[in-house]
C-alpha cells in the first residue's frame, strides 16, 4: 500500500515526456498496412498483413494528426504487468508529428529497417527510432499482428495477440525468426512502390537493418540475400540454432549486448562471430538489462516513478542505455556510409559503461 501511495505521489509530479530526439530535424510519423501472407502463422493475428510505423525527418513544427504513444488496450496490459497506477501509461507523450510533410530533397542517409523484440510492439522503441529519424534517416519499424499482446491499427481497431505471459519455447522462437525474416523481405519489396507513389524523398537503394532480441538476429539473417542491405545491428539478440548462426554475413555487423548475450553466457554469439570474414564488432553495456534496449524501462523515469525492478532491467537504466545505443548505432551507421568510426574506434569516458568485447579491429586503432 505504501508503495502504491508513493507511486501516486510521483504521478502527480510527472510530465510523461519520453526522451526527446537529439538530431537537427523534427520527426514525422505515419502508419501503413503492408499486404503480406505468412504461411502457417503461429500467432492469433490475421496472417495476411503487416503494420509498419514510419519515422522520418521533417521541417514541420505542428502535427497534422494526434500521435498517442500508448493505446488503451496496451496500456491496461502493461499497467497490470508492471503494477503501475491505473491509466498512468496513457500519460506518456512523444514529440512525433503525425502525417507531417516530407523534406523537399533527400538527406543522403540510408533507409533503416527495424524489427522489435519478441512479443514487444515496434512503437516501444521511440527513444532510438525517433532519434535516428531526427538525424536524417527514414526508419521503418515492423509489427507482425498477433505477436504482441495488442496492436492498434490506423482505423482504431485492435488485434489481440499472444498473452504477455506467454512462454516462448524453442520451437516458437524458431517460427518467429522465420516469419520475421520474411516480414523484412516483404517490407523491402513494398517500400519502392510506396516511395514512388508518395513521391517521398527516401532512399530505396541503400538499407541498414537493426533489431532487438529476436529482431536483432532476423536483421542480421536478411543481409546476405539482399545486395541493397549494406549492414546490420543486433541489439542483445540470441542467434537461433539454424543457418544464421553459421552464416558468413560478408557485410558489417555491429553487436551490442547486455550481460545476457556475451559469448560467455550465449554460445550462439561466439559461434556466429567465429564464422565472420567481414567487419564486425561486439560491445557490451555494463549494467544494462535485456529490456533496457526498448522504451519500457524509461517509462517510469518519464512518469516520475521509482525505477522498475525486474530481471530484464539493469541498474544502468533505460534512459542511459538508450542514450548509449543512440550514440553507438549512429556512429556505426555513419561509418557504413563512409565517415569515420567515431566511438567504435576507441573507448570514451563519456560512454564509460561500454565494454569493447571483440571484433575485427580488436586491439587496433583506426
Amino acid at each position: 500500500m505504501q508503495f502504491l501511495l508513493q507511486l501516486s505521489f510521483f504521478a502527480l509530479l510527472s510530465a510523461g515526456s519520453l526522451l526527446k530526439p537529439s538530431g537537427p530535424f523534427n520527426v514525422g510519423f505515419s502508419q501503413h498496412i503492408v499486404p503480406h501472407l505468412t504461411p502457417n502463422d503461429p500467432t492469433p493475428g490475421p496472417g495476411n498483413e503487416l503494420l509498419i510505423h514510419l519515422y522520418y525527418p521533417t521541417r514541420d513544427t505542428k502535427s497534422q494528426s494526434a500521435v498517442p504513444y500508448f493505446d488503451a488496450q496496451s496500456a491496461v496490459i502493461w499497467n497490470t504487468l508492471l503494477q503501475l497506477p491505473e491509466g498512468s501509461l496513457l500519460d506518456l507523450t512523444t514529440t512525433l508529428l503525425g502525417n507531417a510533410s516530407f523534406l523537399n530533397a533527400p538527406t543522403g542517409r540510408s533507409t533503416i529497417l527495424f524489427s522489435p523484440g519478441g512479443g514487444v510492439n515496434a512503437w516501444m522503441y521511440y527513444g532510438l527510432l525517433a532519434d535516428l529519424a531526427s538525424r536524417g534517416y527514414t526508419v521503418i519499424a515492423i509489427d507482425h499482428p498477433g505477436e504482441s499482446p495488442a496492436l492498434r491499427w490506423p482505423n482504431g481497431t485492435e488485434t489481440i495477440g499472444w498473452s504477455i505471459n506467454l512462454i516462448f519455447t524453442q520451437t516458437l522462437i524458431d517460427q518467429i525468426h522465420v516469419y520475421r525474416v520474411d516480414d523484412l523481405n516483404a517490407v523491402l519489396s513494398w517500400f519502392s512502390s510506396f516511395v514512388r507513389e508518395s513521391r517521398a524523398p527516401f532512399d530505396t537503394s541503400k538499407f541498414i537493418t537493426i533489431g532487438h532480441s529476436i529482431g536483432g538476429s532476423a536483421s542480421v539473417a536478411i543481409v546476405p540475400s539482399h545486395p541493397k542491405v549494406k549492414a546490420a545491428v543486433n541489439l542483445d539478440g540470441a542467434f537461433p540454432e539454424n543457418e544464421t548462426v553459421v552464416t558468413d554475413v560478408g557485410s558489417p555487423v555491429f553487436l551490442m549486448s547486455s550481460i545476457n548475450h556475451t559469448t560467455q553466457f550465449d554460445p550462439s554469439w561466439a559461434e556466429f562471430q567465429n564464422h565472420q570474414t567481414g567487419w564486425w564488432e561486439s560491445v557490451s553495456i555494463y549494467g544494462s538489462g535485456h529490456l533496457d534496449y526498448s522504451d519500457i524501462t524509461a517509462w517510469n523515469s518519464a512518469l516520475g516513478f521509482p525505477p522498475l525492478i525486474r530481471n530484464e532491467f539493469g541498474p544502468t537504466g533505460g534512459v542511459r542505455t538508450t542514450e548509449i545505443v543512440r550514440k553507438y548505432v549512429a556512429d556505426f551507421f555513419a561509418w557504413v556510409e563512409g565517415k569515420g568510426k567515431g566511438v567504435l574506434a576507441l573507448p570514451s569516458l563519456k560512454w564509460r559503461e561500454v565494454v569493447y568485447v571483440n571484433g575485427t579491429d580488436f586491439g587496433t586503432v583506426s
